[in-house]
């Protein structure tokens, strides 16, 4: 079974995120969408709150049960596959599990020039067999993990680097598997991925629908339904929300024109731009630039 190769991060937006599975299964062979045997270069750690089944790590094929915790290296292989039974009709088993993405170049530079971080960045590079946690330190890590869902901003990042010490230090995790599985050779690549890079390398210019759609490679119809299941936004607002994120961007790095950051990213008029950036940001794009708070009238 040959892995997908795809990308966390471009798709959330996010380079730390906490994803709370709920849901009949985790995934199926019988539904394509969900049931790719993938890597990406996140960092990856995923707990199994309700449900049983198999999870594929590297080459390796184990049981998983509630309690199941895993971290996940860089560009690691990796699936979890619910048993057939959550697939029947009229089941009403369930499937819930914690998971969280770690953009690894994000933290990279910290974890590299502190010694403190030493343990973590050792464990880092475990990773790239799986690791398995278990005993009191999972059940720890499982109560912070609930937590950390609730929280934002510094507290979420602390909570992180608590978490990944905890696993570093601890004798209760064990290798998935006997050596380095990092996928080094050539996967094909998301469709999506290729999708969400082709935008914003063009994010300056117009880009239609039956552009991005023959970029994935399939019909008008197909790409719509494929891209609103992948992402839960429709390919507009999908677009339009990273030309203002952009813009944003823009504002504050730049001594440019507001007209000349609307034409960088791709707004056919001066006055478009302000209008939805206005609708989007709840001031304009003046006001931002120069961090007004007062709202024009």
């Amino acid at each position: 079974m040959k892995p997908v190769q795809t990308e966390i991060t471009p798709i959330i937006k996010k380079p730390l995120y906490i994803e709370m599975h709920d849901e009949p299964y985790l995934s199926s062979p019988f539904h394509p969408i969900s049931a790719s045997f993938h890597s990406h270069p996140e960092l990856q750690l995923t707990f199994i709150v309700e449900g049983y089944g198999k999870r594929i790590i590297g080459n390796t094929i184990s049981e998983f049960e509630p309690g199941d915790m895993v971290f996940v290296g860089s560009n690691v292989p990796h699936i979890w596959i619910s048993d057939p039974a959550f697939y029947k009709e009229n089941s009403v088993l369930r499937s819930r599990a914690i998971t969280v993405y770690i953009d690894a170049k994000i933290f990279q530079q910290m974890f590299d020039a502190l010694p403190e971080m030493h343990s973590i960045r050792e464990m880092i590079q475990q990773a790239s067999k799986g690791i398995n946690i278990y005993g009191d330190t999972r059940d720890i890590i499982a109560n912070k993990l609930t937590e950390l869902y609730a929280k934002e901003g510094f507290a979420k990042v602390d909570g992180l680097l608590q978490i990944m010490h905890l696993i570093s230090v601890s004798s209760e995790k064990n290798a998935i598997n006997t050596e380095d599985i990092t996928e080094r050779i050539h996967q094909p690549q998301d469709r999506l991925i290729r999708v969400i890079k082709y935008i914003k390398d063009n994010i300056h210019e117009p880009i239609t629908l039956v552009q991005v759609a023959s970029v994935a490679n399939m019909t008008i119809q197909s790409f719509s339904r494929f891209f609103k299941q992948r992402t839960n936004e429709t390919f507009s607002k999908y677009l339009l929300d990273l030309r203002i994120s952009h813009s944003c961007k823009l504002l504050i790095e730049m001594d440019r024109s507001i007209s000349d950051i609307a034409n960088l990213c791709g707004f056919v008029s001066h006055s478009h731009f302000c209008k939805v950036f206005k609708e989007k940001m709840g001031k304009s794009p003046y006001q931002y630039k120069f961090g007004l708070n007062k709202k024009a009238s």
